[in-house]
């Protein structure tokens, strides 16, 4: 097989996220600025919520904000937010918590029910999107319009996905900054590393996609791919696992360390399924996960490894992904998916699968669209 022969939507957006990582920062640092103090002091606790990749967004962007704003936060389904949150974690003062609401498109129903019902109990709110004429962009108070370029090439979402969680990024530094739960130079400097850091993995690209091609070749005819992650980098390996399916349709699945080794430690034909692991060395959890890799390597899986940590750190038998180490952990989330992005688009390319199987009619029915009782459409995925 030839590399160049293959090309898909995941390996594009991967070559381009330096790019569109300094799009949405420029765009996005006048509007977070624009957030008003007493609000910003007001907060009390945070929620963050969405569907799909931008609930995962949230999960990636918490540790950031317990780690600079020290605000208890939340990333909640929002199916869970919308229907069975109980409202005395809303309302019981004006605007003390504060509610991030994430859609690209700003017509996801669920998310539009989470703004109405974060508004009804009086609850501050700031809406994720591109698209600052949509539903979920008017029932918010707040608006972060990320400012992707409308022409873009973006799913299977890893453009819209990195967008989503930088924005997030950006709101915790400004209520730190404000809350003075860190100092104008570090304010300064965690705004610098985040496209410095973004930089430097990008230079690992060209690797990375090397690499990715090889695994892609041994891994396209494996049974289900299986994903590790705990805490942020949870979220990358619930977005890696989101990619098997909206990539190629495979079988895949995912957990953290603590409970994989309960229960998908036990899946049948362990030679035929390729385990990803993402971990870093500044994961509270790390021995843990140590041991979690020594489990997967006796029972003699493949396996690929995404961590800052260095490849001695890991068996000799793993395919080891190793990213620069960043000044500030919870930055980690922004660049470790890129590696099983590159797999996945492979993957999808070499059996000729377009993303979302479109290759089937019956994943483009009527099915994908409901309506609000207003009567506006809204696009499920």
């Amino acid at each position: 097989m030839n590399r160049n022969d293959y090309d898909d939507s995941l390996l594009r957006q991967a070559r381009r996220m330096e790019e569109y990582v300094n799009i949405v920062y420029q765009n996005v640092l006048p509007q977070v600025k624009k957030l008003p103090v007493k609000e910003i002091w007001d907060v009390q606790k945070i929620f963050i919520s969405g569907c799909g990749d931008s609930w995962l967004a949230g999960i990636a962007a918490k540790p950031a904000f317990e780690s600079v704003t020290e605000i208890e936060t939340n990333a909640i389904r929002a199916i869970e937010f919308s229907r069975f949150l109980s409202s005395k974690n809303l309302g019981y003062s004006p605007n003390t918590p504060l509610v991030i609401l994430i859609s690209y498109s700003g017509t996801a129903s669920r998310v539009i029910e989470c703004a109405r019902r974060a508004s009804k109990y009086g609850a501050n709110t700031i809406a994720i999107t591109n698209n600052p004429e949509s539903p979920l962009a008017k029932e918010c108070r707040y608006l972060i319009h990320v400012g992707l370029p409308e022409d873009g090439e973006y799913q299977p979402g890893l453009t819209t996905y990195n967008a989503s969680m930088l924005a997030l990024f950006m709101i915790a530094l400004r209520i730190g900054r404000v809350r003075n739960t860190i100092s104008p130079l570090v304010y300064d400097d965690m705004n610098k590393e985040l496209l410095s850091f973004v930089s430097e993995c990008q230079k690992k690209n060209d690797e990375y996609e090397e690499r990715a091609f090889e695994i892609a070749t041994k891994w396209k005819d494996l049974k289900a791919e299986d994903f590790i992650g705990d805490y942020g980098d949870y979220a990358t390996a619930f977005f890696g696992s989101a990619k098997v399916i909206e990539a190629f349709g495979g079988y895949t699945t995912y957990d953290d360390s603590e409970d994989w080794c309960h229960i998908n430690y036990f899946l049948a034909e362990p030679e035929r399924i390729g385990r990803v692991v993402v971990t870093n060395k500044s994961t509270p959890s790390y021995g843990r996960v140590l041991e979690t890799i020594n489990a997967i390597r006796i029972i003699n899986s493949p396996c690929m490894i995404i961590s800052d940590a260095g490849k001695e750190e890991f068996p000799e038998t793993m395919e080891v992904f190793t990213t620069p180490v960043p000044k500030y952990f919870w930055m980690n989330p922004l660049v470790q998916h890129i590696p099983f992005d590159m797999v996945a688009g492979y993957i999808a390319a070499i059996k000729g699968i377009p993303s979302f199987r479109r290759d089937d009619e019956r994943y483009s029915s009527d099915l994908s669209k409901s309506r609000l009782k207003d009567g506006t459409q809204i696009v499920i995925r």
